[in-house]
């Protein structure tokens, strides 16, 4: 079977890929709670009548599934092919081990708003011929279908895929929204069978927009900051400021501070990021000037609180700080400068402690990869536009696996409702388009005839 010939079969079956979108979709499975288990039946089933074996791996309970499967490259359709323990590990040398990784879990829904949607709630599933509703569709179910449906032809025609000492593995995993703990970070740090998940190379396709290929992301400093002074009656200022007062001052000059700091990037990365069409494809998935905000620091304050009643100056004020660091910045570099600032500033009011486990570094990987070529490519044959290689300003579980030093690329729908109260949808045209470019980059990275 040939390149043309493949595609040409995922392409005439996608009324199945629509209605396997339509069926997980419809398979609440929002975090927290987080009880995947419905959803997670919704894809095994799909994989468990094309032959496809797969291995539950449940550290958090049944109710929160992984799951995972193999194959390696080259061996017949007669059975052949499952891995097992025995299976022999790709040679990193000679051959790629390729992980297609998606997640279960999706944002929870404001039931109080379940009228507002457009078409019978927000597990409907509805197809109105260009768009599927529902909440998650977008982040990531339509993605995570796609790496089930380009896994389960792979598989089939796995004979064909000649790149020696190859193989290609799945891992679906239920943890991604609420702190990762026990999906892909458990699959890449605890699991016993932690050598099989890592690989030589990750594709994921969360929502990232057809005109790109993410190599890289932000990462995240989350912080506490405590503010404590003398708290009296409100007609007192000459006595205290109050400490929502000194919290407001310290909110601008953490912002001037640290969005003044500047990245120090390797030399290929920084000559991706200074190709003008490179912003141009970033403006236009994320908006007006996220170009920016990929390139630099940026400081959120998400909560504040402070007082207990408008005429009483208030002696404690609690903010939290969200802070996201581009490629090439770390956050010692930035605890240096906030250190400075208190020190110089603030000596006696202010504090802060860092959210560890809601904390990470920035990822990337190299953005002229093989496996950027082979997205490139398919993408190009499959849409007519070749994608180019930006970072993201979210994070993703390919963070993980970059973690690792594993190389780890997204290419996903386009990112525009993923967020919204109501309403959300995926493109039926893109998620189709996503089925078949990480189908065809596969097939092509691995040697497919």
């Amino acid at each position: 079977m040939d390149r043309a010939k493949f595609l040409e079969q995922i392409t005439a079956d996608a009324e199945s890929h629509v209605e396997l979108l339509q069926r997980f979709i419809q398979a609440p499975s929002p975090n927290p709670p987080g009880n995947t288990a419905a959803a997670a039946q919704v894809l095994r089933e799909y994989l468990s009548a094309r032959g496809v074996e797969t291995e539950i791996i449940a550290p958090d309970g049944l109710e929160k599934p992984n799951f995972v499967a193999g194959f390696v490259a080259g061996e017949g359709e007669s059975g052949a092919g499952h891995e097992d323990g025995g299976s022999p590990e790709p040679d990193p040398a000679s051959g790629q081990r390729v992980i297609l990784n998606g997640h279960l879990d999706v944002f929870p829904v404001d039931t109080s708003q379940d009228s507002r949607w457009t078409h019978g709630g927000p597990w409907s599933g509805h197809n109105d011929g260009t768009h599927i509703f529902g909440r998650g569709g977008v982040d990531m179910k339509a993605g995570t279908a796609a790496s089930v449906i380009a896994y389960a032809y792979l598989y089939q025609h796995r004979r064909h895929l000649r790149r020696k000492h190859s193989s290609v593995a799945l891992t679906v995993v239920s943890d991604e929204e609420t702190g990762e703990k026990f999906g892909s970070r458990y699959l890449l740090e605890r699991d016993a069978a932690r050598a099989k998940w890592k690989g030589t190379v990750m594709i994921n396709a969360e929502p990232g927009g057809l005109q790109s290929i993410r190599f890289g992301e932000k990462g995240t400093l989350r912080m506490t900051f405590t503010i404590q002074t003398l708290g009296v009656h409100g007609a007192y200022t000459h006595l205290s400021e109050g400490a929502t007062r000194i919290a407001a001052r310290l909110i601008g000059r953490l912002v001037e501070v640290v969005e003044s700091i500047e990245p120090q990037w390797d030399e290929e990365v920084r000559k991706q990021l200074e190709r003008e069409e490179v912003g141009r494809v970033i403006d236009e998935i994320m908006g007006d000037g996220a170009r920016r905000s990929v390139l630099t620091p940026t400081v959120n304050i998400g909560t504040i609180h402070g007082g207990i009643k408008v005429n009483m100056i208030p002696d404690r004020c609690v903010f939290e700080a969200d802070i996201r660091l581009p490629i090439g910045l770390l956050k010692d570099a930035v605890l240096a400068r906030i250190d400075e600032l208190l020190g110089d500033e603030f000596p006696v009011t202010a504090s802060y402690a860092v959210q560890e486990a809601a904390s990470n570094p920035p990822s990337h990987c190299s953005p002229s990869h093989e496996m950027v070529t082979a997205l490139t490519d398919a993408a190009e044959t499959v849409t007519g536009r070749r994608p180019l290689a930006i970072p993201s300003l979210g994070a993703t579980d390919a963070k993980f696996w970059r973690y690792h030093g594993v190389p780890a690329y997204v290419y996903g729908v386009g990112p525009e409702t993923m967020a919204a109260a109501v309403d959300e949808r995926v493109s039926v045209k893109e998620f189709l388009s996503v089925v078949r470019t990480h189908a065809l980059a596969v097939w092509s990275f691995l040697g497919g005839e």
